[in-house]
């Protein structure tokens, strides 16, 4: 049978509208299996005193993990070029190295303070709450318990407090002229213009961690 051009670009067409919409169920296939695949990695749990035990066991480890790796940086940092350039570390790649180490331990870390430095620490009201109770306690040297609470979705998330543990801390959350000098002072306000963490105390709470569990959500328990 001899095939003319119009029939030729009728069954190019045809042709690509079937591959077209063969690509697309493909698409459609690939999102439902991967939306199944959340849905199988969320552990449904009980929030019990034995879960609540390993949650805060695991919340933690993964803040340890984060200091300890924010720290080894920051110490390279001012060996190479002096304690003002932690002023620049902290700016540029803090939050990004926190950002990594969320994504690697599979969490959403958080590091939230009422006297911040980066607006984008400061608390939620309901941060705040629970912020503030931490204060109280740590006033009536109660012990500074970490919490477990389940967040709006379900998801569980570790609340504890951070300390000022350190006097290389004071260098940069010190009290301008004493610990902090004016140099120093200056140079923050430039990156930080409404920069409220200056003051602190060694051992002072200086802001809380809020870490999130995504793969967990916390179910009703049945009687």
């Amino acid at each position: 049978m001899k095939i003319n051009n119009t029939m030729y670009s009728k069954i190019i067409t045809l042709f690509v509208l079937l591959f077209a919409i063969s690509a697309c169920d493909s698409t459609i296939n690939k999102k439902k299996e991967a939306a199944n695949d959340d849905k199988t990695l969320i552990q449904n749990i009980v929030l019990n005193d034995s879960v609540k035990k390993a949650l805060i066991l695991k919340g933690s480890s993964v803040s340890k993990q984060v200091v300890s790796v924010l720290q080894k940086n920051l110490k390279s940092a001012i060996k190479k070029e002096g304690i003002d350039h932690a002023i620049d570390f902290c700016h540029n790649r803090a939050m990004l190295l926190t950002d990594s180490m969320s994504a690697a331990l599979g969490v959403k870390v958080k590091r939230v303070a009422k006297k911040y430095r980066n607006s984008f620490n400061e608390t939620t009201p309901k941060e705040s709450d629970l912020y503030k109770q931490f204060i109280i306690d740590w006033l009536d040297r109660k012990p500074l318990t970490p919490k477990i609470i389940p967040d709006e979705k379900g998801h569980p998330v570790y609340y504890s407090i951070i300390k000022i543990n350190n006097n290389v801390c004071l260098k940069c959350h010190g009290t301008p002229g004493k610990e902090m000098s004016a140099e120093r002072e200056t140079k923050i306000k430039e990156y930080y213009p409404t920069d409220k963490a200056i003051n602190f105390k060694y051992a002072e709470p200086r802001g809380m961690w809020v870490i999130t569990f995504p793969e967990y959500k916390v179910v009703q328990q049945k009687n």
